[in-house]
């Protein structure tokens, strides 16, 4: 029998609330009603409330039994989805809940979330009407509806309900959060930044970390620091605050800073485990990067969870040794792959393809997976123009995003794709079941071992094919992806033993220069001024083999200097600690121009200082020897034993400039000299040397785009045939046509 409303529990209890919502015990007493009534999600919800009232619920709450509700991501969470398999029985249910309880705001706003989910906006809308009449809080349902939809994606929504409390409740601050999210998704930075700055009046430490969170992930760092200063001058021993202030301080190289928040943590809390990471962070950022990796290679083998994201960290800090073998950094890579792929049980069986049909052409699904689409990634910069020319009539272009950062050029990625997913709240589990039910067919991972990689997905298995792709420069170790993408030189047959996957390669080189803005060339450099040599890459680059292999070029060359820019270098100690160690190579400090870190556009301009660019090895540069290359300096590399290490030559051999190679120590010094002989030729020819490089196969996108769809192609067929081949031989009938100059 249905209940009036004041002859029911639970509308009872939301009109107590609606008088005074701050009733820790009011919130209890509603959970265990809704857990009696097995409204589990409600429960979680009046849990969550009933905790932020009084901590001291903790034990009566979870006796409760009404499964993870801490776990934002579960329960009501699920909401935050575009779409839900179980929405017509969950809205059932809830309507039952409505009818025997007409007060019950909570299930009349669920109700809501899933008419829309089911496409059902007129009663969606009536659903709306009746939460917005029984809220507790005002603004409540509206604010949910924006988080709900702007986790699914839909920022338009999401704007559209955050933008009712404007009127409302204007000082609600996660409100305003959340709001300046969904305008950046939208495209209207200005009103996203008046909505933070909202966001920043809250006088709550734990709120704040949250926006500082959240801002920086839009690279508002200045903005998240300055958050999180405020946040511990509220809570000025907060080890939790500290440590978050570090790791952004560290992220954007404030290492000073950084230094200065790590030591009130150890004051605060000796021995703590999370500052023992920041600290091997910091070595890295100093570029020492053996320390770094000797740092978290303890922490690893001292925590005991080898499926922790450390296992990724060792595996990145190992490209960066001199001292490792390419074997070595192989091994290094399978144990740290190896618990993964034991935890994960991989999905064997899929259904088989669609059949084509002439009214229906078959396409091929293709997945990528990726947290890097924006303004400055490498990811983005070399994976975009690749996207917009993807051919739609051959290809089902799905992108799973799982960050969080969006800026134009996120949203330009997102126009490339015929199916957008929003996956940053998904776990591995979940978002491996929704690429599944999409039925992608090749399924890209574009982070590898970076900081945004999901490899718990690609460890269950996700797709029948799978592969990694661009993000990172060397084999993952893991045997569940099939293959790797590269090039003859990045990845030859030979050296099949150092990749866990199959070697799929490209013709050219596995990376295409296609820049997204036009960078005007600098202007030559002075007939008197001396020999500039320059390496514009981080610090870690910079190993001992590195810094021995630059002083004996400068020794070579009398008068020249180097200039050494990267975010590093701002700090004095950074400065001081390189000058030192090329003093031990016998080179003078007034040799060396440090510069600290720029804007994109000015970091281009500065190529104009430098006649020569000096590759690093083992970790050769990527995007800096291109974008050196796009500004008309030559660069010397040094060829090596891995995909790492043999990048540089992979540029310089699709560009038509072999020479520039170096296969030992020797012939690196010997080009370099002979580059800085012909100095003047080299200032005189930035112009040429862009040419020839905008009309070679290393800048041909068009070329490079089919090239990458028929390697995904010839992915699929050999799945489909049953093939054991380890070796996808770079196919080179799409002819390469020079690009006009």
């Amino acid at each position: 029998m249905n209940k009036t409303l004041h002859a029911d529990p639970i509308s009872q209890a939301w009109l107590s609330l609606r008088n005074a919502p701050v009733q820790p015990l009011a919130w209890l007493a509603l959970a265990r009603d809704y857990a009696r009534l097995g409204l589990f999600w409600q429960a979680g919800y009046a849990a969550r409330q009933a905790l932020r009232c009084d901590a001291a619920l903790a034990a009566p709450l979870d006796a409760l039994e009404i499964g993870p509700w801490r776990d934002a991501a579960s329960g009501d969470g699920l909401l935050g989805r575009a779409e839900l398999a179980d929405a017509g029985a969950l809205a059932k249910k809830f309507l039952t809940a409505v009818k025997d309880f007409p007060g019950d705001w909570l299930s009349w706003l669920y109700l809501t979330r899933l008419r829309e989910t089911m496409g059902a906006a007129d009663s969606a809308r009536q659903a709306l009407l009746q939460a917005q009449a029984l809220e507790a809080m005002p603004g409540e349902s509206l604010h949910w509806l924006g988080v709900w939809r702007l986790h699914a994606g839909d920022a338009e929504g999401a704007v559209a309900a955050l933008s009712g409390l404007l009127d409302i409740r204007p000082l609600r601050h996660g409100s305003m959060l959340f709001l300046g999210e969904a305008l950046l998704r939208v495209g209207n930075v200005a009103a996203a930044e008046k909505a933070f700055s909202r966001a920043s009046l809250s006088p709550n430490p734990d709120f704040l970390m949250l926006l500082a969170a959240r801002t920086y992930a839009h690279n508002y760092w200045r903005e998240a620091i300055a958050v999180l200063h405020k946040a511990v001058s509220l809570r000025q021993d907060s080890v939790p605050v500290w440590l978050q202030l570090a790791k952004i301080q560290s992220e954007v190289y404030e290492l000073a800073g950084c230094r200065l928040s790590l030591a009130r943590v150890q004051s605060l809390d000796p021995g703590n485990a999370e500052a023992a990471l920041l600290e091997a962070g910091l070595q890295g950022r100093l570029g020492d990067a053996r320390a770094n990796l000797a740092t978290l290679l303890a922490e690893y083998e001292t925590r005991g969870d080898p499926l922790s994201r450390l296992a990724s960290s060792v595996a990145m800090a190992s490209l960066y040794q001199d001292e490792l073998s390419p074997t070595e950094v192989a091994a290094l890579h399978r144990r740290m792959c190896a618990p993964i792929k034991a935890a994960f049980v991989r999905k064997t069986d899929f259904p088989s393809e669609p059949e084509s049909s002439p009214t229906s052409p078959r396409r091929l699904r293709i997945g990528y997976v990726t947290g890097d689409l924006h303004r400055q990634h490498p990811v983005n910069l070399f994976l975009l123009p690749a996207l917009l020319r993807h051919d739609h009539a051959r290809f089902d272009v799905h992108i799973y995003h799982t960050g969080t950062m969006f800026d134009a050029y996120t949203l330009q990625a997102r126009a490339c794709a015929d199916r957008w997913v929003e996956a940053a709240m998904l776990d591995d589990a979940a978002l491996q079941r929704l690429i599944v039910d999409d039925g992608v067919e090749v399924l890209v991972d574009l982070a590898g071992h970076t900081s945004s990689h999901r490899l718990g997905v690609f460890a269950l298995r996700a797709a029948p094919v799978q592969t990694t792709f661009l993000g990172y420069p060397h084999s993952t170790g893991l045997s569940r992806i099939d293959w790797i993408v590269g090039d003859a030189t990045v990845s030859p047959a030979a050296h099949a033993h150092l990749f866990s996957e199959g070697i799929a390669q490209l013709p050219g080189s596995v990376f295409c220069w296609a820049p997204l803005e036009a960078y005007p060339l600098p202007r030559p450099r002075p007939a008197d001024a001396p020999v500039i040599f320059g390496s514009f890459n981080n610090a870690m680059k910079l190993s001992p083999k590195t810094i021995a292999l630059w002083a004996w070029v400068l020794q070579a060359v009398p008068g020249s200097l180097l200039l050494l820019k990267a975010p590093s270098f701002r700090d004095p100690s950074v400065r001081a600690r390189f000058a030192a160690l090329f003093a031990e190579q016998g080179v003078a400090p007034e040799r060396l121009l440090f510069r600290g870190p720029s804007g994109l556009a000015e970091m281009m301009r500065e190529y104009g200082d430098v006649d020569i660019a000096l590759d690093t090895t083992p970790y050769n540069g990527g995007t800096t020897t291109l974008q050196a290359l796009w500004m008309g300096v030559p660069v010397v590399a040094l060829k090596g034993g891995n995909f790492v290490s043999r990048m540089g030559a992979s540029f310089l051999d699709t560009l038509g400039n072999p020479s520039w190679v170096a296969r030992d120590a020797a012939g690196y010094v010997a080009i370099a000299a002979t580059l800085a002989h012909q100095c003047m030729h080299l200032r005189e020819g930035r112009g040429a040397l862009r040419r020839r490089m905008a009309s070679s196969p290393l800048c041909d996108i068009e070329t490079y785009a089919r090239n990458l769809e028929n390697l995904f192609e010839r992915m699929w067929a050999a799945y489909r045939e049953g093939s054991e081949s380890q070796l996808l031989v770079a196919d080179v009938t799409v002819e390469h046509r020079a690009n006009p100059p």
